[in-house]
């Protein structure tokens, strides 16, 4: 193996090592009042033992004679009556008498005292228990034994059932085009004081037809519901029919007759649509609904006169007279302005120079909105000063017709509201929430209130608010309260954290924190931050030494906290960095073909060497980092041909590692 000793001879000659070293860094990141009844002024309930009895004539009733006429069996009547002391002295009334049980009276509470000149106002009332009469009398008693004039009551009450009463006994609805139509209404209100129950509505005549109302149905006391009538003839002539309505009132069943004259012609005049229903609006508002008038024959027709009826219903855009073409259609603008609460029945008449009439039932109902709150009024009990305390109010629509709240005003010291967005609308039924707050201003109690302004009967409703103040404390706690970072390599940094937590009654207010010591630094968390009771902040402090040995710091806490830790010590040690090392090795090229060299390394001088690379080196230098300090390494190297073959060890070097 010439090639290969010609190679290990070259390489006895230039193999040589040089041991230098080198470093790597790495940085680790790490109420009081006067209260009275219905009558004015504050009078005592007590009087002098040696007062005079007050005349029996100085106290009177009024008035003198009371009467509840036709008061059905088991309902109540009420009327008022006034108690007036007449005298120069205070009276005290100890009993208000009553001769008959099927009367009574209430709203006034005895024993009662009423100065000079000063009266109030009670009810009396009747119950009429059983069909017939029945009278009595009502006095006051004084204390010193005297007594009111007497007030003679009467009363009766019948067993009578309710009666139906129609808007119209009979409907003509005249000339109308065969084919055509014509709707009339029908108003039937209960005048009673009981229900009446409607088992059955019926219709006879071929040309008419009955809607709007289905039995069994029931009309309370007072009420009322309609029935839309229609007359469409199909052949030429006068046509009769009727309606019957069958209930428990009185005079059932209840008959409207019904009649109309169909004409044949070359024109057809109709209404579109045939009735029309408004449904519930607003009183005090309007709304409007078209209505389409149509001539579907063959000739033209002329719209002289257009009429509407019932209460709070007209109807306009068309300004008779006016011709219709054949196919030609025009509107009508039917309108409702109800003006009060209840239904409305009433129509709209298209006549003709024929003298025939379309006519359109009109229907609707004027609604009312209502307000409620709840709760009605708000008490936010003991609150810190400095703090805030809320509560949700609900304002709800309890009437027939939308609910329009405008504004709220809050008045009192500390109260605010917020959170309802005005002008506010709700549907009936629909409720909408808002809160009020409540912050003291200083200690003690406080009161208001909030008045809110709507479209209800009621407006504006007002809720009463009340609240205490109280002094609160600023402290706070800190966990821990020291931090120990241990060894950190110079120029490497490592960090840790601490918690600081409001442990007081009022927002504690930090303002910042600060870090002293060399290499300590607050990396987050530092700035201003308020806290609430119980709310805590975190803060990260990093150690970072640049040189060697111990060294203390602190993280000072700047607050409005009193009596409590305001500050975090720091401790760490400073370590110097280890140097990493590597040996140089390098050699002179064979003057034979190789394929490349290995390299062997061993800390015992002449054997036990371990091959360094993991493949063949194709340079003729080779740089060793795998070494520690402390030690000796020795260095040998073969050449290695196209074939495999290795030659014998070169000579050997060594290196020695700081």
């Amino acid at each position: 193996m010439a090639t290969a000793n010609g190679a290990i001879e070259s390489t006895k000659k230039t193999f040589h090592a040089n041991a230098s070293s080198g470093w790597w860094k790495v940085v680790l990141l790490l109420a009081a009042g006067c209260s009275w009844a219905a009558f004015s002024g504050c009078a005592g309930l007590t009087t002098n033992s040696n007062a005079k009895a007050t005349p029996q004539e100085a106290v009177q009733i009024s008035p003198a004679n009371i009467s509840f006429a036709n008061v059905a069996a088991g309902h109540k009547a009420t009327q008022i009556a006034t108690l007036t002391n007449t005298g120069s002295e205070p009276v005290t009334i100890t009993q208000v008498a009553l001769s008959s049980e099927q009367f009574a009276a209430a709203g006034i509470a005895t024993p009662l005292t009423i100065g000079p000149g000063q009266s109030t106002k009670f009810q009396v009332s009747y119950i009429g228990t059983t069909s017939g009469t029945a009278s009595g009398t009502l006095s006051a008693m004084t204390a010193h034994g005297g007594g009111s004039t007497k007030v003679h009551l009467k009363g009766s009450s019948n067993n009578v059932a309710s009666q139906l009463l129609l808007s119209a006994t009979a409907l003509n609805f005249g000339s109308v085009l065969v084919n055509g139509s014509s709707t009339q209404a029908v108003t039937l209100k209960n005048s009673g004081q009981t229900d009446i129950h409607v088992t059955q509505v019926s219709q006879t005549g071929a040309a008419f037809s009955v809607s709007g109302m289905a039995a069994p149905l029931t009309i309370a006391a007072g009420q009322s519901a309609s029935v839309q009538a229609k007359f469409t003839p199909t052949t030429a002539g006068t046509s009769t029919g009727a309606i019957s309505i069958t209930s428990d009132a009185q005079n059932s069943p209840e008959t409207v007759a019904l009649s109309g004259t169909a004409l044949a012609a070359s024109y057809t005049m109709s209404l579109s649509p045939g009735s029309v229903n408004f449904g519930n609006v607003n009183t005090g508002s309007s709304t409007t609904q078209k209505v389409q008038v149509s001539n579907t024959g063959n000739s033209s027709v002329t719209v002289t006169k257009v009429t509407a009826s019932g209460a709070g219903i007209s109807v306009g855009g068309l300004a008779a007279p006016v011709t219709l073409q054949p196919s030609q259609s025009m509107s009508l603008n039917v309108q409702f302005a109800p003006t009060t609460s209840g239904a409305t029945t009433g129509s709209v008449t298209v006549t003709n120079n024929d003298g025939v009439n379309a006519v359109a039932a009109v229907t609707g109902a004027g609604v009312q909105a209502g307000l409620s709150v709840t709760p009605a009024s708000a008490n936010f009990g003991s609150v810190v000063t400095g703090n805030t305390n809320s509560q949700t109010l609900q304002v709800k629509n309890s009437g027939t017709a939308s609910l329009v709240i405008s504004q709220a005003a809050v008045t009192g010291t500390g109260f605010s509201l917020n959170g309802m967005a005005l002008p506010m609308t709700l549907t009936p039924g629909q409720s909408g929430n808002f809160n009020v707050q409540y912050a003291p201003q200083g200690a003690g109690n406080a009161s208001g209130s909030i008045a809110i302004v709507s479209n209800a009967p009621n407006s504006p409703a007002t809720v009463a608010l009340s609240g205490t103040g109280v002094s609160g404390t600023f402290t706070i706690s800190v966990v821990p309260s020291s931090l120990s970072f241990g060894s950190i390599t110079d120029g490497t940094s490592t960090a840790q954290g601490f918690t600081v937590t409001n442990t007081g009654t009022s927002n504690v207010a930090i303002s910042g924190m600060t870090a002293t010591g060399a290499g300590y630094s607050i990396v987050s968390g530092a700035g201003a931050v308020t806290l609430s009771p119980n709310q805590s902040t975190s803060v990260s402090v990093q150690f970072a030494p640049t040189t060697a040995g111990s060294a203390n710091g602190s993280v000072a806490i700047l607050s409005n906290a009193t009596g409590s830790a305001s500050s975090v010590s720091l401790s760490g040690t400073g370590v110097a960095p280890s140097t990493p090392h590597a040996v140089a090795l390098n050699w002179g090229a064979s003057t034979s073909s190789v394929n490349g060299y290995n390299l062997y390394r061993s800390t015992v001088s002449g054997s036990a060497y371990v091959k360094v690379n993991s493949s063949l080196i194709g340079a003729v230098s080779y740089a060793d980092s795998s070494v520690q300090s402390g030690q000796t390494y020795f260095y040998v190297a073969t050449a290695v041909d196209a074939s495999g073959n290795e030659s014998v060890y070169s000579n050997e070097v060594s290196a020695v590692i700081p």
